[in-house]
């Protein structure tokens, strides 16, 4: 698995948000783990502050991203098998994201609501599942990171939205 993006291109009722994170997480399994860990040994134990740093950083980076259309950044963020993606291949899997103009900054000022806090995974790789409330819809997010040279470096990443309040019937 190299890249997670949102599955599909319009905003999801929760039933396909939970379809699409159980997706993820199976794509996220079948991985190798992590390549590249070698270096200066594994990075610092992650508590609570430590992973909200993780989580805000990953999903603002992707924001400002899909903001752009420029994918350098994220992409340099991410370990050996993250960075082994093109700007391209970004820009594709997150363009359902930029077609609904999906606004990433509320993770700056609200606090995310962890179903599965960061946590270390048998694999290697540290996994954080939750969502960010936002009005009457919710972002949700997976991310996994890699260890590498002493860090944790984007592995892959996972944001779908979801909305709330049911759509108008027509």
């Amino acid at each position: 698995m190299r890249v997670l993006g949102n599955h599909g291109r319009r905003r999801q009722p929760a039933v396909a948000v939970v379809l699409a994170l159980v997706l993820a997480v199976a794509l996220l399994a079948e991985g190798a783990g992590p390549a590249g860990a070698a270096g200066r040994g594994p990075p610092a134990p992650v508590d609570r502050q430590a992973g909200l740093v993780l989580v805000r950083s990953a999903l603002t980076a992707l924001d400002q991203a899909n903001k752009t259309g420029n994918y350098t950044v994220l992409r340099d963020l991410g370990g050996p098998v993250f960075r082994a993606n093109t700007d391209a291949r970004l820009a594709e899997a997150f363009a359902g994201l930029r077609s609904q103009s999906v606004d990433l900054s509320p993770v700056l000022a609200v606090e995310p609501v962890f179903t599965l806090p960061p946590q270390r995974q048998a694999s290697g790789l540290l996994r954080a599942v939750g969502f960010v409330p936002d009005g009457a819809r919710r972002l949700n997010f997976e991310i996994a990171w890699q260890a590498q040279d002493g860090v944790w470096r984007l592995y892959g990443v996972v944001v779908t939205v979801t909305d709330l309040a049911p759509a108008p019937r027509k």
